[in-house]
């Protein structure tokens, strides 16, 4: 399915530039023409790194941050206090994100009590702190009556898998990766399904700015987008794959690209460089 979806993209891509118009134009319109983002981080080992990481991001003009994965997870006194350190930093006005990584032996009795730790902390959502397969404990987590928005969706596939997630699960926000999902011909899916259900979208995007501009295109198009995931890690692959890749505004809101397809240049020798293994 992963292939499935690189294939979609490049499609899509290929029409957006045969018919010289911007990706959005064919997934029926924008109605926006830039989406808030968030920056993407992992969570660090102390309360005083979490600190300076926020200042960090609000220095470069983020209005929102998530924290997820790290050491999180493996102390749940330390994870609260770290979830705390970041909203004591962001201050008040700034919007805070949790993902407290999937691959943790978590039962839905722990992540409700997790869930409620953290409210006081004023979290905008929880994501992914289930398998991505226990459908039954997201109901179970939802039924207890957390004030916590769930989100989750990263690694589910298809209009299909995503109705089973937002049927059984009861989340409210669900999170499709263009990368995973199956390509824009799936998101198209899921955006309805998740408007049928009344629940929101917003795309995962933890990989390169080819990701990031096509989750543009998608938030664009929807009826109502929350944030754009930006990976904020320095590995050098995720922004030099692309010769025009994305920026942020001052405000911290990204522009959707408006050239035809995607709108990005891929730099193939670039390509050519990350793939290759060393002798």
């Amino acid at each position: 399915m992963q292939a499935l979806s690189g294939f979609d993209i490049a499609c899509h891509d290929l029409m957006g530039k045969a018919t010289g118009r911007p990706l959005h134009k064919l997934l029926g319109g924008a109605r926006r023409d830039r989406v808030r983002a968030y920056a993407s981080t992992l969570f660090r080992p102390t309360c005083d790194a979490t600190r300076r990481a926020c200042d960090f991001y609000l220095e470069r003009g983020f209005t929102a941050v998530k924290f997820g994965w790290g050491v999180f997870g493996q102390d749940r006194k330390r994870d609260i206090a770290l979830v705390a350190a970041a909203r004591e930093a962001l201050g008040p006005e700034v919007i805070l994100l949790v993902d407290p990584g999937w691959m943790v032996d978590r039962s839905a009795r722990d992540a409700i009590d997790l869930c409620r730790a953290i409210e006081p902390y004023d979290v905008f959502w929880l994501e992914d702190f289930l398998h991505p397969e226990c459908y039954d404990g997201y109901a179970k987590v939802k039924a207890a009556g957390v004030k916590t928005r769930i989100a989750a969706g990263e690694q589910e596939a298809t209009g299909w898998g995503f109705r089973e997630l937002i049927l059984r699960g009861g989340i409210d926000v669900v999170q499709p990766d263009l990368s995973r999902c199956g390509g824009f011909t799936q998101a198209r899916r899921i955006a309805w399904e998740a408007e049928y259900a009344g629940i929101d979208v917003c795309p995962h995007a933890w990989l390169t700015d080819l990701l990031t501009a096509a989750s543009l295109h998608f938030n664009a198009v929807l009826p109502r987008a929350l944030f754009l995931e930006y990976n904020v890690s320095k590995n050098p692959m995720i922004r030099e794959i692309i010769k025009n890749p994305v920026r942020m505004d001052a405000d911290g809101f990204i522009p959707v690209p408006q050239g035809p397809g995607l709108g990005i240049e891929v730099d193939e020798v670039a390509v050519r460089r990350f793939s290759t293994y060393p002798k």
